[in-house]
């Protein structure tokens, strides 16, 4: 329903949750090993700015990547399915947030995700109820979404963007066009002959 604003959250929630997984997926790993230690709070402030910069890294790789999914999940969808354009960028952005968590590079926020609700559902069974819970809320989510007109806000709408770039492309070809004819034509001493002069 609101393809900019989601796609802009789902960018920073992968960026947070791969930030997390990079220092406390250490921190588990050396506990596994060593124990619990008093210095794990300092290493973890240490290793702040480091896992921001290797988190930051990934996603200028992983980023772009999923926006080529999401440009071929749009050329699918408008050209192969035929659907409204506007309405295919809808889907491709949806396309795009899950590219954050499920294409290469979006282990690192799956893995927090899947520690975190690891540490809150405890029991298999909690777990079944918690999942009938979310799925059928996720379901009816998407079903009502799909019902809905995308909003594009702080952007405009993508079918008017093309527009207006056409047609200022246009504009600039023709003026570009016209100005070589007139400075040709005036060049030569015929400049009374071009008709915008």
């Amino acid at each position: 329903m609101m393809p900019v604003m989601v796609g802009a959250a789902a960018v920073v929630i992968a960026l947070v949750l791969r930030v997390g997984e990079y220092l406390f997926g250490d921190l588990v790993a050396r506990r596994q090993l060593r124990g619990s230690s008093a210095a794990d709070p300092a290493l973890i402030l240490l290793g702040t700015p480091w896992a921001l910069i290797k988190a930051a890294l990934v996603s200028l790789v992983q980023v772009p990547l999923s926006i080529l999914w999401g440009v071929c999940v749009w050329g699918v969808l408008h050209y192969g399915l035929k659907i409204e354009s506007d309405q295919a960028v809808a889907y491709a952005a949806g396309a795009f947030a899950a590219g954050l968590f499920l294409l290469p590079g979006g282990g690192a926020p799956r893995k927090a995700v899947t520690r975190t609700l690891t540490g809150v559902i405890r029991s298999p069974g909690a777990g079944l109820v918690v999942a009938l819970v979310v799925g059928t809320a996720a379901l009816l989510a998407v079903l009502f979404a799909m019902g809905q007109t995308p909003t594009w806000h702080p952007w405009e709408q993508p079918s008017d963007v093309v527009r207006e770039l056409t047609r200022s492309a246009r504009e600039s070809v023709t003026g570009l066009i016209g100005g070589l004819i007139d400075s040709l034509m005036t060049s030569l001493g015929l400049g009374f002959l071009t008709p915008w002069s």
